[in-house]
């Protein structure tokens, strides 16, 4: 099992380095069409992307903790190391950058605990961005998505591990799994953990770079990357965090 950006989980270890011995490569994720994911950013690092998001506010986004967590807790990198990229399918032009003025990490988070568990990471962006067709908020999602239902994710990952990220934004679908699936899949009991599982023979799914990656269900977003198993796209659930477990501290925090 592997953050989407890595960092020193045990669990499936194993796993994991079958699938790096195996080189597991993605199947169809497609190119994203311009203004299709207007909500969908680049997050970076002293100019280089790290992350995904997603815009919730006009001076808010959602990622996740890992990738601004400064050895797994509570503290952060500084925020004026980072800006985002927001209202472009290209992760290296067009859109607007925008640096951060702020960064909460959600108060449960600590890599000590379950992996994925409240992975969550709040931005405040220095100034509201300019909305138009590209760049819009997306709404929180307030259930769960049933089991079965086709949840679409966006992200510049890379099309197998350790690769090269994406020039232009990405966007896979798969289908979530039911809370009690879920858990029995990656032996991991916390209550905010969303499974997406492949469609069929298609296993597009997380890959690196694609940390904070955000999962839509009827234009609502209802989860954020935080790691993959067994490899880049492969058979195994990927894990998001189950934005519907954490409203209260998204809409308290965000304002």
């Amino acid at each position: 099992m592997s953050p989407v950006q890595s960092y020193p989980y045990q669990l499936l270890l194993l796993l994991l380095l079958v699938s790096v011995t195996l080189g597991v490569v993605q199947a169809s994720r497609l190119p994203a069409e311009v203004g299709s994911q207007p909500h969908s950013i680049s997050l970076r690092r002293n100019g280089v992307h790290v992350c995904g998001g997603a815009l919730i506010r006009d001076k808010w986004i959602l990622t996740a903790a890992h990738c601004v967590s400064l050895g797994g807790g509570q503290q952060s990198y500084p925020a004026r190391s980072y800006n985002v990229r927001v209202g472009s399918i290209q992760r290296l032009a067009g859109g607007q950058l925008v640096p951060l003025s702020n960064i909460i990490i959600h108060q449960n988070y600590s890599t000590a605990d379950a992996v994925g568990s409240n992975d969550l990471a709040l931005l405040q962006l220095q100034s509201p961005v300019v909305l138009n067709a590209n760049t819009k908020p997306i709404d929180l999602a307030t259930e769960r998505p049933a089991a079965g239902a086709e949840i679409t994710f966006s992200g510049w990952g890379s099309s197998q591990l350790d690769g090269s990220l994406s020039h232009g934004l990405q966007v896979a679908t798969r289908q979530s799994l039911s809370a009690s699936d879920c858990q029995k899949e990656l032996f991991l009991q916390h209550e905010d953990l969303l499974c997406l599982s492949p469609l069929a023979e298609d296993f597009a799914g997380l890959c690196s770079g694609d940390a904070g990656a955000p999962a839509a269900y009827n234009s609502q977003l209802v989860g954020i990357a935080a790691f993959f198993v067994s490899g880049c796209g492969s058979g195994q659930p990927d894990g998001y965090v189950d934005v519907t477990q954490h409203l209260e501290w998204i809409n308290e925090n965000a304002v």
